[in-house]
């Protein structure tokens, strides 16, 4: 058999072409040597729910990974670059657990290099994000906050009193549960169990970094109320709802399919008339509801009390007017839900000059 034809019967064996052989000859080199690096890592494994302590995983298998280059910055927090074989993707949006820091890790950024292995960059978490889905089961991701307040002191000076202003970033993979959070969702976001800061979702980004069929959700908070008699401290849940009462409510059938708010304009301008929305509860066939206790909710930011606004008596009905040409151009979210948050939809709304 001449050279040549061994060489193309190698070829057939291993990759077809001598680009194939090279990817093939890279990654048995590095599986070889991939351990024996000093930044391979032990006890890193996937995140499951519900899962925050090493014993949780010790029948899980091991991830093979290498961790380098630590660093930190007050924008993209503490973060660590990693390296895996081919054969062990980590994309972005996944979660990993470390068991010998006792951390969770979140891939920020992730490269499919060569087809020979796989690189990226994974943020180290500060946060366990708690909340109640439609069922009423409690939900925990461990997720990236930051403080996005910029250009004030987190404080909105008041007269007779003072309200906080300030924002948060969000980093959370985004799946099932998360990319559905919206407006009016609250959240407990503080180490302070005696009187904990709670924050409203103002936008869910779920497409800046949708990447890798998964990706991230970057989610917007403002600074809001605490109510102590529908948020549950000690849980850390706001709005919290007994599982139990919430099968009573759907096994009723009186369940409403969508909160709906009608309008003629989403334009108000100021000095000029106040406008009107209407809002309603429909079950699936489209019939109205009226057994739910109405709440309408305006998120923006500056000061709501620039606004005028006046209710119907049964408060299904809001009219919202403004007459400061500061706030022109300014925008402002407008949420009609039912008293325990259940149920909501929201309008973006903008003030304009009447001239």
């Amino acid at each position: 058999m001449k050279c040549l034809d061994k060489f193309n019967k190698k070829m057939s064996v291993t990759g077809n072409s001598i680009r194939n052989e090279n990817i093939f000859n890279a990654r048995m080199m590095l599986h070889q040597t991939f351990q024996d690096d000093p930044s391979f890592s032990f006890g890193i494994y996937r995140w499951k729910m519900g899962c925050y302590r090493k014993i949780d995983y010790e029948t899980d298998d091991t991830i093979n990974i290498r961790l380098y280059k630590r660093s930190f910055s007050s924008v993209n927090g503490w973060t660590v670059k990693f390296q895996t074989e081919y054969d062990t993707p980590i994309v972005c949006g996944d979660l990993l657990y470390d068991s010998m820091h006792d951390m969770f890790l979140l891939c920020t950024e992730s490269f499919d290099v060569d087809y020979i292995h796989y690189q990226g960059k994974l943020t180290r978490c500060n946060w366990i994000l708690k909340w109640q889905n439609s069922d009423g089961d409690i939900l925990e991701y461990p997720c990236y906050d930051i403080n996005a307040t910029q250009y004030n002191s987190g404080e909105t000076n008041k007269t007779y009193y003072t309200i906080g202003t300030s924002q948060h970033i969000l980093t959370l993979p985004a799946d099932e549960n998360t990319v559905i959070l919206d407006t009016p969702k609250r959240f407990l976001l503080d180490k302070n169990t005696n009187s904990p800061s709670t924050y409203i979702i103002t936008q869910n980004d779920t497409t800046a970094d949708n990447y890798d069929g998964k990706g991230l959700c970057n989610i917007t908070v403002a600074q809001y109320e605490l109510n102590r008699k529908r948020d549950n401290i000690e849980l850390g849940i706001c709005d919290y709802i007994d599982p139990d009462s919430l099968k009573n409510e759907i096994d009723s059938d009186t369940k409403p399919v969508s909160s709906i708010i009608k309008y003629d304009t989403k334009i108000i301008k100021s000095g000029g008339n106040k406008q009107e929305f209407i809002g309603t509860f429909v079950d699936e066939n489209g019939n109205e509801l009226m057994d739910f206790v109405p709440k309408w909710t305006i998120i923006a930011p500056f000061d709501v009390d620039v606004l005028t606004r006046n209710y119907s008596d049964d408060s299904y009905k809001i009219s919202i007017s403004i007459d400061n040409e500061d706030y022109i151009d300014e925008e402002f979210k407008l949420v009609f839900s039912d008293e325990n948050s259940n149920y909501s939809s929201a309008l973006l709304i903008k003030i304009e000059s009447l001239l």
